[in-house]
């Protein structure tokens, strides 16, 4: 019997916390530090959120060129002016980590499991998960990639494991979102998410894109709009206007003043937001009602 979205969302502190306990931290630490040479980072899925997580941490922590790819990219792109790439799959057993090791690059894999012949950054995660969308597989890997950003003060984990979450709106079938590369670890989860489970219409804005015309799709259809608040001048001005232009504005605001502290934080926020979705819409993001293409197109393994 497959695990429902509530049993999920009841586990995952608990799943976050039992992996960060019993993960060689310091190992990962020890890996993810000697990484000093251009790196591509690269996910599908649910682990396309961590790669991006990633990619930002190591870009920051490493002070290294570092950059978010698809496994399709890394077929066509110029790989030459990279060392590295670092493949993230929670099974660590899908073609997009194969694809992106065929490659002459220093390879490495972030996964609960562990590959031959390459660098595994390697975590705990004891209880499984059963969902259709990643929750506790997403978050797990963010969390031992942000205690490694924190030098192991997970404290603030902790602490936002445990942040309240209140979202108010009226339900819409198409759902805009307003955010940036400070915020875009969150966005991502919540496009993926809406889009994978079918219970809403995603539309990412760039925040500056978004005062070149790109209102015009309100305008003429009507949607709610997820922004994400880290109270710019920007985010002031849109605080002040849109709430007269869309159906619902959803804000999950700013509360912590690290940018990657603040977007795990937003991407947490994000799972419940998804969850309120679907539960206005009586759906499950655990058991999804998918198309029966998914299974056709997921196990494709042919040229790309």
């Amino acid at each position: 019997m497959k695990t429902s979205m509530n049993e999920n969302f009841m586990e995952l502190e608990s799943r976050v916390l039992d992996s960060l306990e019993k993960t060689d931290l310091i190992k990962i630490k020890s890996i993810l530090s000697s990484i000093n040479t251009p790196t591509l980072v690269s996910g599908v899925g649910g682990s396309a959120v961590v790669s991006l997580f990633l990619t930002k941490v190591l870009s920051i922590k490493n002070n290294i060129i570092c950059e978010n790819v698809t496994a399709r990219d890394l077929i066509y792109k110029n790989l030459k002016c990279f060392q590295n790439i670092i493949s993230c799959s929670y099974s660590g057993n899908n073609y997009g980590v194969a694809t992106s090791f065929n490659n002459d690059l220093n390879k490495y894999l972030l996964s609960r499991n562990i590959k031959e012949k390459i660098i595994n950054i390697n975590y705990s995660s004891l209880d499984i998960e059963e969902s259709f969308i990643s929750l506790s597989s997403t978050l797990i890997p963010m969390s031992i990639i942000l205690a490694y950003y924190l030098d192991y003060d997970i404290d603030i984990i902790k602490e936002i494991l445990n942040s309240t979450h209140e979202f108010n709106f009226s339900d819409s079938d198409i759902y805009e979102i307003l955010s940036g590369y400070e915020t875009s670890t969150a966005s991502k989860f919540i496009e993926s998410t809406l889009a994978e489970s079918g219970i809403g219409i995603p539309i990412v804005h760039d925040k500056y894109d978004f005062c070149h015309g790109r209102s015009t799709l309100n305008h003429n259809y009507n949607s709610n709009l997820i922004l994400l608040n880290t109270n710019s001048e920007l985010d002031e001005l849109y605080n002040s206007t849109l709430d007269n232009y869309y159906n619902s504005v959803i804000r999950l605001n700013k509360k912590y003043d690290d940018d990657i502290v603040n977007d795990y934080y937003f991407t947490y926020l994000s799972m419940f937001l998804c969850k309120k979705i679907a539960d206005a819409k009586k759906k499950d993001l655990s058991i999804v009602d998918y198309s029966p293409l998914v299974k056709k197109l997921y196990y494709f393994k042919g040229e790309m």
